[in-house]
């Protein structure tokens, strides 16, 4: 069988009436390592139950990607914003000079304090004097982030939530920021920060646990991952942002025509096998069939990058 062609070559590109499902997979082995050097032929798609056939894929190691930070101010996050903010800050230092980031606080109310810049000192400068007060506006800020995400320039489009994880003061509610995620074709992932009960600091204070579901369901939805983080304890910070890259960049993305099409706003289904024993796979759920002519328009508009539409 010939070599699919690589998402990355120009050659490649598709009109925008193309329907075209894209998946990004993080797989695993039974220890937990990445597994690389994986072949299409090593993948099985299904959707809604029937079997798909791989049209394009890539497992570029170098693809730049583009990053949007939520941080969460909140005043349960009085003890924990450093912590968070240093996170951050060693996150944007480990990106690559194509790489770009916007950066979004949010406490009763969502803040764009940077928009998409590959400028890292424009993302140092924005963290700068964030207080931490009021409520949590959570899925307030998921929602900005997604229309934030509208003007990246690259494909491969990730999402953090750094949070002590429960929404407490929204207009919007948890299944709708869900039904978001699922429209959008952005990566989540979230950084939970935990109250440490072993901490005698964090014993003579009121304490705020992450809230586990929230954080699991947000990432799992798009295919990410949830970090959690303890106050008080010592952590390498600039080794975590190395991991959530690293990871980033040792994934499978896989692209295919659905042999079924309907009309209107239907959720698709999607489940993808590695024919590998005692592998792990991570992807998103599903897609809604009506959104890949706003996907690919909002990419083509924006980026001049070359590649598939997007589904």
């Amino acid at each position: 069988m010939p070599p699919l062609p690589d998402l990355q070559d120009p050659r490649y590109r598709l009109n925008v009436e193309v329907e075209l499902v894209n998946l990004t997979a993080t797989v695993l082995d039974d220890s937990g390592k990445y597994m690389n050097g994986l072949t299409p032929q090593d993948f099985q798609v299904f959707e809604d139950g029937q079997e798909q056939k791989i049209s394009f894929f890539s497992h570029d190691l170098r693809v730049p990607i583009s990053v949007g930070v939520l941080i969460d101010c909140s005043g349960s996050m009085r003890h924990k914003l450093q912590q968070a903010l240093q996170t951050v800050r060693e996150i944007a230092l480990a990106l690559s000079p194509q790489d770009e980031m916007f950066v979004i606080s949010f406490n009763s109310d969502v803040n764009v304090r940077q928009r998409f810049t590959t400028n890292m000192q424009e993302i140092q400068r924005s963290l700068r004097d964030i207080r931490s007060s009021g409520e949590t506006a959570a899925y307030d800020a998921i929602q900005t982030g997604i229309q934030e995400m509208k003007s990246a320039k690259h494909n491969k489009k990730i999402m953090l939530l750094v949070t002590d994880g429960f929404d407490t003061k929204s207009h919007i509610n948890a299944t709708q920021v869900e039904d978001i995620l699922k429209r959008s074709e952005v990566l989540a992932y979230a950084i939970g920060i935990d109250d440490d009960d072993d901490d005698p600091a964090a014993l003579r204070r009121t304490r705020y646990h992450i809230y586990h579901y929230m954080l699991n369901r947000i990432a799992s939805i798009s295919g990410g991952r949830a970090f959690r983080q303890f106050t008080g304890r010592n952590y390498a910070l600039n080794t975590l942002a190395q991991v959530l890259l690293e990871e980033l960049h040792q994934q499978y993305t896989l692209s295919y025509y659905p042999t079924s099409f309907g009309e209107g706003s239907v959720f698709r289904q999607v489940e993808v096998k590695v024919k590998k024993p005692g592998s792990q796979i991570r992807h998103r759920t599903g897609y809604y069939i009506n959104q890949a002519a706003n996907a690919s328009n909002t990419n083509n508009n924006n980026t001049g990058e070359p590649g598939p539409t997007p589904r």
